[in-house]
C-alpha cells in the first residue's frame, strides 16, 4: 500500500513539473521598446531640406538600423530636416518624425520660409501627380453618377508615357513636380494636399478626384505629362470641363481662370510654348471633381528637346515655382472675387482669350491627339 502511496506521489510530482514548465514556457519575454521621445534628446534642430543621394536610401521610424523601416527612396528625393545627432538625420515626412542616415543624404537650396511667409495666406491647394507604376485595366464610369453596366468607362488608371529619349516615367516626373510644388507653396503659407507620395501606389482617376472632394482644399490640380503620336507637339496646356458639363458647370468660370493663371505664369517661368486652355468631358478626374479643378499637361515626353527638359532637376524647379505662380494668381482673384462679389460678371470668361475649342480638337490645333483627355 505504502508503495502505491509513493508511487502515485511521484506521478503527481512530475505531473506539476510538467505543468510549471509549460506555463514558464507560455510567458511571452517582456521586451523593451525604445520611446521615440527619449532617442531624440540631443538632435541639433534644423530648419532645412536634405536631398537623398543613395541608390536605395533607407528611411527608418526609429534612429536605430535595427528599427523598422518606413520606406526606401531613390537618389534626388528632397526631405524636410528637423534635426541632425552625428550619424543620424531626423525628418518630417507625411507629417511623421523619420529617420535616415546622415551619410545618404545632403543638403539643397530649398530653404524653410521665414514665419513672416508662412502667415501670409491660409488656402489650401490639391495636387494630383498623374500616373503611377501599375496601370489598372479594370473599368470606372466617365461620370460619378454612370451605371457601369451601361454607361461609358474607362480604364482606372491608364499606362504612364515614357521620355523618348530620358527615359522618364510620366510618374517620376510628375511626382518629382508636385513634390517640389508642394515645397514653393508651403514656403508661402500654404497647405498642400498630396494624391500620391509614392509612385507604388493604386488608386484610380476616380478616386484621386473623390480624395480631393473629401479634404479642405479650396482647388484641385492635376499634373500630367502625355505623349503625343506627333513628336513635334510641344509645350503647355490645360484642360478643364466644359461649360455644359451637368456635374461641374456651376465650376466652369473659377476652373477656367485656375487653368488660364496656371498655364500663363508656368509659360512665362519656363519660356515654354502656350497651347491654350481646352474643354473636354473625356477625363475623369474632372468630371467628378466638385471644386474648381484644372488639369495641366507639364510638356510632352515624346518630343526629345522637351522631354530632355523635363528629365532636367533646374526645369523642374522652374515648372514648380511657374505652378506656385500661377496658384497665387488664382488666389488673388479668388479673394478679389470673395470680398467683392458684385465686381465679377458671372458670364463664361471664354471671351478673355480666344474661346477654346470643342473636345473634338487636338490639345495643340495639329491633330496629334482625336480628344484632349483620352488619355488619364
Amino acid at each position: 500500500m505504502d508503495h502505491l502511496k509513493k508511487k502515485n506521489f511521484a506521478r503527481l510530482s512530475l505531473l506539476l513539473m510538467l505543468l510549471f514548465l509549460l506555463t514558464a514556457c507560455g510567458k511571452k519575454e517582456q521586451v523593451q521598446t525604445l520611446d521615440p521621445a527619449e532617442i531624440t534628446v540631443g538632435f541639433e534642430a534644423k530648419k532645412d531640406y536634405v536631398q537623398t543621394t543613395g541608390q536605395e536610401t533607407v528611411i527608418y521610424r526609429l534612429p536605430d538600423e535595427a528599427s523598422e523601416v518606413y520606406i526606401k527612396l531613390k537618389p534626388g528625393v528632397d526631405l524636410n530636416r528637423t534635426g541632425v545627432l552625428g550619424d543620424w538625420t531626423r525628418i518630417r515626412l507625411n507629417d511623421t518624425t523619420l529617420y535616415v542616415k546622415t551619410a545618404d543624404v545632403k543638403t539643397t537650396v530649398i530653404q524653410w520660409a521665414t514665419e513672416q511667409k508662412k502667415t501670409e495666406n491660409s488656402h489650401t491647394v490639391y495636387i494630383d501627380p498623374a500616373k503611377q507604376i501599375n496601370a489598372i485595366q479594370e473599368k470606372e464610369t466617365l461620370f460619378p453618377d454612370g451605371d457601369p453596366e451601361k454607361d461609358e468607362a474607362k480604364a482606372k488608371m491608364g499606362r504612364a508615357s515614357v521620355g523618348v529619349g530620358s527615359g522618364l516615367f510620366e510618374y517620376e516626373l510628375t511626382l518629382s513636380v508636385a513634390k517640389k510644388l508642394q515645397h514653393e507653396l508651403e514656403m508661402k503659407g500654404y497647405t498642400v494636399i498630396l494624391s500620391r507620395t509614392a509612385d507604388t501606389v493604386s488608386i484610380s482617376n476616380a478616386e484621386r478626384a473623390l480624395a480631393g472632394n473629401r479634404s479642405d482644399a479650396e482647388i484641385m490640380i492635376r499634373l500630367t505629362a502625355h505623349a503625343s503620336t506627333n513628336t513635334d507637339s510641344r509645350g503647355i496646356f490645360g484642360l478643364i470641363s466644359t461649360v455644359t458639363n451637368p456635374g461641374t458647370k456651376d465650376l466652369y468660370q473659377d476652373s477656367f481662370y485656375l487653368a488660364n493663371m496656371l498655364v500663363t505664369d508656368t509659360c512665362t517661368s519656363t519660356g515654354a510654348s502656350r497651347l491654350g486652355i481646352y474643354q473636354t468631358d473625356k477625363t475623369v478626374f474632372l468630371n467628378y471633381a466638385k471644386k474648381p479643378a484644372a488639369v495641366i499637361q507639364l510638356g510632352f515626353l515624346s518630343n526629345a528637346e522637351e522631354d530632355r527638359k523635363l528629365a532636367d532637376t533646374d526645369y523642374q524647379e522652374q515648372l514648380a515655382s511657374g505652378l506656385a505662380d500661377g496658384i497665387d494668381s488664382y488666389f488673388r482673384y479668388a479673394d478679389e472675387k470673395a470680398a467683392n462679389p458684385e465686381s465679377r460678371t458671372t458670364e463664361s470668361p471664354a471671351g478673355t482669350v480666344p474661346e477654346a475649342p470643342t473636345e473634338a480638337a487636338s490639345e495643340a490645333d495639329d491633330g496629334s491627339l482625336a480628344e484632349p483627355g483620352d488619355e488619364e
